[in-house]
């Protein structure tokens, strides 16, 4: 049995369906039974609860043995990821796979940075098999991303090598599943750096829809996010990834996903040609 915590998330749910419909044991732990909506119903086993509530992480570690772990942006990260740690070692759960972040450092001075880099030290500090997924941004962001059909983010021409979600899930899949990778430290980017004019230019032409970048000031970007219902501390720490990504110019390609799969990581090109649909309906 595989625990999947944030089961209704980007990277949560699509490691539940690949399970799913490899037929293999799941369970899936989320806040409320709405929050399952979207998630197969068959071979899916629910588990309510949170990482604050100990008892609820209790049961949903029962007769589990490996565990695909979030993360999440809060100032208790770090106390609430130990009750799932505890939890895990007292359910003598074997391997643990912690969504973790590209640029992890326990030791920068951003605070989004330190605290996926000191998240990993806990879990690797925990005894427990484990293994540390660190993804670039996601694919997957752009589906949501361009309202109206812009896309209008504090990026400059930073380059990213973004990532397909569907291969985060097939590596947290492999490496529950299969020997080998306890204590690795996986990468995943996408096979090729690509700058926000690119996306839109990519998706426009997957969509036959005319997409446009912008480049918007972070001080606007931030008051967006607030009067979009986003906390100022979380907001705060977005604005940190995007000051982040301009100065680094252009983030580097890993051969990661490839290695653990035995395949190339899926293009971007590809992920706009396979969501084309879904895309398209940002744009009026």
């Amino acid at each position: 049995m595989i625990l999947v915590t944030g089961a209704n998330g980007t990277t949560g749910s699509e490691v539940v369906r690949q399970l799913a419909a490899a037929g293999r044991p799941v369970r899936a732990l989320v806040r409320s039974r709405a929050n399952a909506a979207a998630l197969p119903k068959a071979g899916v086993e629910l588990a309510l609860g949170s990482f604050a509530d100990r008892a609820s992480i209790d049961a949903a570690m029962k007769g589990v043995e490996a565990v695909y772990m979030i993360s999440f942006e809060a100032p208790d990260q770090l106390a609430l990821q130990a009750n799932l740690i505890e939890a895990a070692r007292r359910a003598g759960v074997r391997m643990v796979a912690r969504l973790s972040a590209s640029s992890a450092d326990a030791d920068s001075e951003d605070p989004l940075i330190a605290t996926h880099g000191k998240g990993d030290l806990q879990l690797a500090r925990s005894g427990l098999g484990h293994v540390l997924i660190r993804p670039q941004w996601f694919d997957q962001n752009f589906l949501t991303y361009c309202p109206g059909g812009r896309l209008r983010l504090p990026a400059g021409e930073a380059r990213l090598p973004f990532v397909d979600v569907r291969d985060i899930a097939a590596v947290a899949i492999k490496a529950l599943t299969e020997p080998g990778h306890d204590g690795k430290a996986y990468v995943l980017t996408g096979p090729q750096a690509l700058s926000h004019g690119d996306v839109v230019a990519i998706l426009s032409e997957a969509t036959g829809k005319p997409f446009v970048y912008e480049d918007i000031p972070a001080g606007s970007y931030r008051r967006q996010l607030i009067a979009e219902g986003m906390t100022e501390f979380r907001a705060d720490l977005v604005l940190g990834l995007f000051d982040r990504m301009k100065k680094r110019g252009t983030a580097p390609v890993s051969g990661d996903i490839a290695k653990v799969l035995g395949r190339p990581a899926i293009a971007f090109r590809q992920f706009a040609r396979d969501y084309a649909a879904e895309i398209a309906k940002q744009v009026a």
